[in-house]
């Protein structure tokens, strides 16, 4: 008996001292003190200094303003990790957000047009040629009472090591994605410092955990270290915007940072947002993912609609098999495949696709559908939010399919072949499991599975190919420099998906002429017309920023397929898109300055373009489609319709 209760107090006092290691060796609350204490006395002086900017206009010189400015964004930089982290609406409404007219989100039936404020306008107006000082002055202390607010609202924040973490990890996809590109800095007078001061902010926020890592892996703090130093040096000896090599600085320096800060964050066993949220709440980003060039950096299950579970081989094959059946439109002979073919990546080759009844064109050309999940709206106009609603507009249009669900579920239900393909493909839907949802759903989760990233391009930014021609890289770090193509289109899907969250899809006026004469702006509305509570006029023309991946497969280019070649695109772009060329576009939010690219450099950029190919060799097309006992005539239908 006694022995027994020895082992019991034995087990009690070695469990004690376990916890009494573990309480010791894991972060205590006085070090988020510190950082946010840290944090607020940054946004106080940030204000204090704006305030005092705001009042200096009339004093001192403009090479002084720019000066000053230029200090000032700087100081931003260096609170922008928590900042942007803790409140994205806000700053990019109010303090750092792009330099162009946008709307109210949460308005009413009125549509509320937003100016652009905050330090992105500012350094637009201060370094053109022709500063409206007035102007400038009065942002300026509308950017002071912004800050103001927004540094008290800051002050109720109940700061975690998870958003300490979580903010770090998102500020490195930042710098890299939008920072390197001069997204936010119009002048480029100073990337690589305002970069410099976020890699600062995050080695000031890990050098609070350094301690509790090295008592778990030593290992794993030394390189942290390491790679955050390593990484500020270089930005200190590589200081040109147009020289910069951000493929070196991805692999050798930004990713191991990526990478380290989620070992160290694992190590330390603190949580991340999946075991905070909400159950069903989903999120774009792969918390886990160890690189923005993993197959898997985004989640295809934030994109649609339907749950995680119904996205397995049998939807998928049933979401294929329909794809593939003209039996879907009305007159049983177009397809999807007829007009997004998996020989030419999805897409069908024709300026613009052919209409129903072969009378005509529908109005825009055909989009690819590889990667196309990758997205909060759909559509050139950008009037559908969700995939699995893409669909209806493609069965109801007059063009396309001119059908409608109820037509299609009894049709389908003609058929015991699709009858049994859909009770195995939707078990929880009873003895009638054709309806306008799984028809959607199939649809959706074979589109879902399209989804590509595993480039040329993506191996070697993954470590997996050792080599990569040359001049790859070149194009990228011009296409993500001087060229100003990153600053749309976004890594990695290199669409208009909006990093470092990705939850927001941008469309862009680029004033694409009607011609190759480049006399006259095409005649489509685009976003105005796409949906009536945007029906601003500063979406005339707008059209969603589309993927460049597998681009050498999707030709024509542009909405209205103007272009054949890359040639013609890159030469478009570098002439200042249609306003550029001389075209009445008084709402082009592309830059109409011209490029200055030379021949060799557009050659460079679309062998990068060329690199993000990845096309499947043999794609699954069914070998034949199911049969209709008592309509024989739809058993004469075509694999991928007659269009």
């Amino acid at each position: 008996m006694r022995a027994k209760y020895l082992l019991i107090l034995t087990a009690i006092l070695f469990t004690a001292t376990v916890l009494n290691t573990a309480l010791k060796e894991r972060p205590t609350t006085n070090h988020l003190s510190a950082i946010k204490d840290t944090y607020i006395s940054g946004l106080d002086d940030l204000v204090t200094n704006t305030e005092n900017y705001s009042k200096s206009f009339s004093s001192i010189s403009l090479a002084q303003l720019r000066s000053e400015f230029l200090k000032l964004r700087i100081q931003y930089k260096r609170q922008e990790p928590l900042a942007a982290y803790f409140d994205p609406e806000f700053v990019k409404d109010y303090i750092n957000g792009a330099p162009l007219n946008s709307l109210e989100r949460k308005a009413d039936d009125n549509i509320t047009v937003l100016t652009p404020e905050g330090f992105q306008i500012l350094d637009e107006i201060l370094f053109s040629e022709t500063p409206n000082l007035e102007e400038a002055a009065s942002l300026t202390a509308l950017l002071a009472a912004n800050l103001k607010k927004f540094k008290r609202f800051q002050g109720k924040l109940l700061v975690t090591d998870r958003h300490v973490f979580e903010a770090s990890r998102f500020q490195v996809l930042r710098i890299f994605t939008m920072g390197l590109s001069g997204f936010d800095s119009p002048s480029l007078s100073q990337v690589m410092a305002e970069q410099k001061a976020g890699l600062e902010t995050i080695t000031f926020l890990m050098a609070h955990y350094y301690s509790f890592i090295d008592s778990k892996d030593a290992a794993i703090s030394k390189r942290l270290k390491e790679n955050l130093a390593n990484a500020i040096s270089y930005l200190e000896e590589n200081q040109d915007f147009d020289t910069f090599d951000r493929v070196e600085f991805f692999k050798e320096h930004l990713n191991p940072i990526f990478e380290g800060l989620l070992n160290a964050q694992k190590v330390l066993g603190v949580e991340t947002y999946y075991e905070t949220s909400p159950l069903h709440q989903k999120h774009p980003v792969n918390y886990f993912a160890k690189n923005l060039f993993d197959a898997d950096f985004l989640d295809k299950n934030y994109f649609v609609r339907y749950p995680k579970e119904e996205y397995n081989s049998k939807v998928i094959a049933l979401g294929r098999t329909l794809f593939f059946d003209p039996v879907l439109s009305q007159n049983n002979q177009r397809a999807c495949a007829s007009c997004h073919s998996p020989e030419k990546a999805f897409t069908d080759g024709l300026k613009k696709s052919t209409a129903f009844d072969f009378k005509g064109t529908v109005e825009r050309n055909s989009p690819t559908l590889i990667n196309a999940v990758y997205a909060d709206r759909f559509f050139y106009d950008l009037r559908v939010e969700v995939l699995d609603d893409q669909i209806e507009h493609v069965v109801v249009d007059h063009d396309e399919f001119r059908s409608s669900f109820l037509e299609l579920n009894e049709k389908l239900a003609e058929s015991d072949e699709y009858n049994e393909l859909f009770k195995d493909a939707f078990p929880n839907l009873g003895a009638e499991p054709i309806k306008k949802y799984s028809i959607s759903a199939a649809l959706s989760a074979y589109i879902t599975s399209l989804s590509r990233l595993n480039s040329p391009f993506d191996q070697y930014m993954r470590g997996e190919l050792e080599t990569i021609d040359s001049d790859v890289i070149k194009g990228f770090n011009l296409f993500y420099g001087k060229a100003s193509c990153g600053t749309c289109h976004f890594a990695p899907v290199f669409n208009g998906l909006v990093p470092p969250t990705f939850e927001e899809s941008e469309s862009e006026v680029l004033g694409v002429p009607a011609d190759t004469s480049n006399t006259t702006i095409d005649k489509d509305p685009g976003r105005i017309a796409g949906r009536i509570k945007e029906s601003s006029e500063i979406f005339i023309h707008a059209f969603k920023t589309p993927t460049v991946r597998n681009i050498q497969w999707t030709t024509p280019y542009m909405h209205n397929g103007v272009y054949e070649t890359l040639e013609q695109v890159v030469d478009f772009y570098n002439k200042g898109g249609g306003k550029g060329m001389g075209l009445n576009v008084p709402n082009q939010t592309l830059p109409e300055d011209p490029l200055e690219l030379t021949t060799e450099e557009q050659r460079h950029i679309i062998v990068f373009m060329k690199s993000l190919s990845d096309l499947d060799s043999n794609p699954e097309i069914p070998i034949q489609l199911p049969v209709f006992a008592n309509n024989k005539e739809l058993n004469n239908r075509k694999i991928g319709g007659e269009y």
